[in-house]
């Protein structure tokens, strides 16, 4: 494997040189070649740790583009590795990302190593990640061979989606009905605040939405709140839609498309069909997430970079449904590693990888350190 060894080889060559001649005086002279001792392999042990690989800084982050077959860095830029098919992962702070290349689609698969951190309902067992460090969890990380491979449908890879889009709505597919999904919560962060909402009832005229009713919960982190307000009402009459309903969240009303405003829904206006579309969309300098168990009673400002929001169109990662990492576990704004095994698996290989820091030695955040190997049988 290239990773693993080092090879050294290198060779005197000498000359051979004789003369003759009559004269006592002329010494006839030999050299012979002796040769260097046979070449050695230096092998690097499994399990070595690499970095810290630096991901800058929360107000200037920057990605790290990793090739698994030449453990090297590639120096591109986002714009360049979007079209470049030799790197396997990239880090951006917390954010983990597989190349998508249709020449390299990367996929990844979490072992069961350290499913004992979390309790039979999921829930975090913080003493499993404080007690846990990267010596403690390389035995388990070595266990992990080439026999505990899945099949290929098991590996998921990078995508993309609206990150609310039509996620607010319930179709059943046998009475062709659609209803409100109200309990699919979603978090908007924009413009120094946050607004938890979901659709909490909603009718349809044919193909497109006539009514839809928000459930607004704000919370001003300029006003100093730490907590989403009680739920208000906000009712939108889509049946004479043209360019898009917008809305405000910090106004709670509907406003023009010129206005500042925070999500729109897109409107249907084909012929004879007249409405809103099965659609939400957020502003562009606005992010969401998800709250499907409407977990979140407020937003910790200085966290919210850990939330996991997205931006409208966003790519769904794959490391993002099975995070390495826990936050916050001993009322430090710190991250833990659950020091997981994933398989990675490329165009060329599949590969064990354990991430087992987000910070050098100094404590500075976002600097990756981990260990990986190509899986071998046992």
């Amino acid at each position: 494997m290239n990773k693993n060894f080092i090879l050294g080889l290198s060779m005197v060559l000498g000359a051979l040189m004789s003369a003759c001649g009559s004269s006592s005086s002329n010494n006839d002279t030999e050299t012979g070649v002796t040769p260097d001792p046979a070449p050695v392999e230096e092998e690097v042990v499994e399990g070595e740790i690499l970095g810290p690989f630096t991901t800058g800084s929360t107000s200037e982050p920057k990605s790290v583009y990793f090739d698994l077959e030449t453990a090297t860095v590639l120096e591109l830029t986002d714009e360049e590795a979007a079209a470049d098919s030799q790197w396997d992962i990239a880090f951006n702070r917390t954010q983990v990302s597989l190349n998508t290349h249709a020449d390299n689609t990367v996929g990844t698969y979490l072992t069961d190593v350290n499913s004992d951190f979390y309790d039979d309902q999921g829930n975090v067992l913080s003493e499993m990640f404080l007690n846990a460090d990267a010596d403690s969890e390389l035995e388990d990380y070595l266990a992990i061979s080439a026999d505990d491979a899945p099949s290929d449908d098991a590996y998921s890879v990078d995508s993309e989606e609206y990150v609310i889009g039509d996620k607010f709505y319930n179709y059943d597919f046998t009475t062709h009905v659609v209803s409100a999904a109200d309990d699919a919560y979603f978090i908007v962060s924009a413009d120094s605040a946050y607004t938890k909402f979901r659709a909490k009832s909603l009718t349809t005229s044919g193909r497109t939405m006539a009514t839809i009713t928000l459930g607004i919960q704000h919370q001003s982190a300029l006003d100093g709140e730490t907590e989403f307000a009680s739920e208000i009402d906000l009712e939108l009459d889509a049946t004479a839609c043209d360019t898009g309903i917008y809305v405000d969240f910090d106004l709670a009303q509907t406003v023009n498309q010129e206005d500042a405003w925070d999500i729109w829904i897109p409107c249907l206006t084909d012929e004879d069909i007249i409405g809103a579309d099965f659609q939400i969309f957020i502003a562009d300098d606005a992010s969401a997430l998800l709250d499907g168990e409407n977990s979140y009673v407020g937003i910790d400002s200085e966290a919210a970079q850990y939330y996991g929001f997205q931006s409208n169109l966003t790519s769904v990662k794959a490391f993002a449904a099975t995070p390495w990492y826990q936050y916050n576990l001993n009322g430090g704004h710190l991250l833990w590693s659950q020091y997981g095994v994933y398989l990675l698996k490329t165009s060329t290989a599949t590969y064990k990888l354990q991430i087992t820091s987000y910070y050098d030695e100094a404590g500075t955040s976002g600097n990756y350190s981990f260990r990986f190997d190509e899986l071998s049988a046992e």
